[in-house]
């Protein structure tokens, strides 16, 4: 027996749709990306006005990603990374801003997402602790370092089973060793 060709049809309909839902994700989930490296660079530069114009516009990106997600769980792989940049971007607004380090439950994502995001803001954290030494602001260095090993020893602790997690777990140890060498020669070059 045969399948039938006006089934056949729908299912050709239902995966054409499918594709555009799935190309409309992604492209949102690259603006979501642009916008988060345009925060980062924002802050690490003291433009908070214009990091706080490129937050309004990721949240509705971020929003909107959100609702293809709860119709669309399959198309999660294809976000991911997005959110994972979002939270970066995020994490560092608050803790730049604020002080805080806000949850996943704060930023309304996936603790997977979550974790990744802060992983990779203690390289953004290393980064702006760079630009401030270069302003012989050491004391922000040393208390970001300070946050970083926290970061990595809480890290340690949730002896993640995940691989690319526990690859994430070592990038975190090679910004907190690459911040403590930059701290290290500009506290020898200071005196």
């Amino acid at each position: 027996m045969a399948l039938d060709s006006e089934y056949i049809e729908k299912l050709k309909k239902r995966f054409g749709e499918l594709d555009e839902v799935k190309n409309e994700v992604i492209n949102k989930s690259i603006k979501i990306t642009r916008l988060s490296k345009s925060i980062i660079y924002s802050l690490i530069r003291d433009n908070k006005e214009d990091a706080e114009k490129y937050i309004k516009e990721i949240d509705k990106e971020v929003n909107e990603i959100k609702e293809y997600l709860s119709e669309y769980p399959f198309l999660y792989p294809n976000i991911s990374v997005a959110l994972q940049e979002y939270a970066e971007a995020l994490i560092f607004y608050y803790y730049l801003t604020k002080e805080i380090l806000p949850t996943h439950e704060e930023l309304g994502i996936d603790e997977f997402s979550y974790i990744n995001g802060l992983m990779e803001f203690t390289g953004e954290l290393s980064r702006k602790a760079t630009e401030e030494m270069i302003k012989n602001n050491l004391d922000f260095a040393i208390k970001v370092r300070k946050l970083i090993e926290d970061i990595y020893l809480k890290m340690l602790y949730i002896e993640f089973k995940n691989f690319d997690l526990r690859k994430k777990v070592d990038y975190v140890a090679n910004n907190l060793n690459w911040l403590n060498e930059k701290i290290f020669y500009k506290t020898l070059f200071r005196r």
